[in-house]
């Protein structure tokens, strides 16, 4: 959070470090196998995210980029560590419905090694997603995407997005047949989008699309996910959209080999009981683009853009100017 309307430098960097301390104990501490059970056990369907770290050992994953490659070795090699735990910190202030646990592995210290071991880890860091006592994925390394990663499986496993927005806000949980059939049934409320424009859609024109995914070792199903995100959030009024994890149980299983899924993701337009088209694929433009053309092809007419508005450009340039003041100002502080 940056600096608030009358506090001082000092009374800001003091709040923060009170923010970061509170963060921190969200983070529960383990060091053996008995207390990750018992944490296990209490989250029971929450998600329970578990960091894995060394004090000597920052590894950059399997595809680093060149510049965080080359800050490691002329600045500090722990250096890209030290900034992911920012972004943890960013992740459990906005993530309520998570357990945080955190293994440090030091030298010396044989009943962490341990862990890590029976855990299966041998690079650090080791970020590890868990669900109904079951690892259902894991992110290896401190890259340039490390960050985005962690958001991407915080989003597909607790569906927390960043600022707050929650998935299930515009995509419902599918788990078995009923819910799919009431799914199907529904109709979405009239909706102004992004750009301004209102959309109205008469029920019996609207999308349904259901994806249909796995929980477990799935990437391309957490990779695509906020852009299912994103394309529910601004096709609201005329799409509705639904998930269904076909690994999740036995009447989720049969729901998927009923709809004649085999691979994922899948996912299944409908329009009434009606199915209309699929996708399988983690292409993000290629989703949107069918998106798009199986709503042309069943007649759904979307509103045009407004068009933006502009400023002219003296307002411009005292804005731009005004800006450049400010960071100077803030060079100081």
């Amino acid at each position: 959070p940056s600096s608030r309307v009358g506090e001082s430098p000092e009374q800001t960097k003091a709040r923060r470090l009170a923010e970061s301390q509170r963060l921190m104990q969200r983070s529960q501490p383990v060091s053996t196998q008995e207390e990750l059970d018992a944490f296990l056990s209490e989250a029971g369907d929450k998600l329970v995210f578990l960091s894995i770290e060394s004090t000597e050992e920052c590894d950059l994953g399997d595809n680093p980029d060149a510049w965080t490659v080359q800050r490691s070795v002329t600045d500090d090699p722990m250096a890209p560590c030290l900034q992911m735990k920012d972004t943890l910190m960013r992740v459990v202030r906005e993530c309520d419905d998570a357990v945080f646990l955190t293994l440090t592995v030091t030298e010396g210290h044989s009943k962490e090694w341990d862990l890590a071991r029976e855990l299966g880890v041998t690079r650090f860091p080791t970020f590890q997603y868990y669900m109904s006592n079951e690892l259902v994925w894991e992110h290896i390394g401190a890259g340039s995407q490390a960050g985005e990663a962690i958001g991407q499986g915080m989003l597909y496993y607790a569906g927390q997005a960043a600022g707050g927005t929650h998935a299930d806000e515009y995509i419902t949980q599918i788990k078995d047949r009923a819910a799919f059939q009431e799914f199907l049934e529904l109709c979405a409320m009239p909706q102004t989008n992004q750009f301004g424009a209102d959309i109205d859609v008469p029920c019996d024109k609207q999308l349904a699309v259901l994806d249909v995914s796995f929980l477990k070792d799935s990437p391309g199903c957490v990779h695509i996910y906020p852009a299912v995100l994103a394309l529910a959030k601004n096709t609201a009024g005329a799409c509705r959209w639904a998930r269904l994890a076909g690994d999740s149980g036995a009447e989720s299983s049969a729901l998927m080999k009923q709809l004649n899924v085999t691979e994922v993701p899948t996912f299944l337009f409908f329009n009434g009981n009606r199915e209309v088209g699929r996708y399988s694929g983690t292409d993000r433009y290629a989703l949107m683009n069918t998106v798009i053309a199986i709503q042309k092809e069943e007649g759904i007419k979307l509103p045009d853009r407004k068009p933006r508005k502009r400023i002219p450009i003296a307002e411009a340039k005292r804005i731009a100017e005004a800006r450049r003041a400010k960071d100077r100002a803030n060079q100081w502080h």
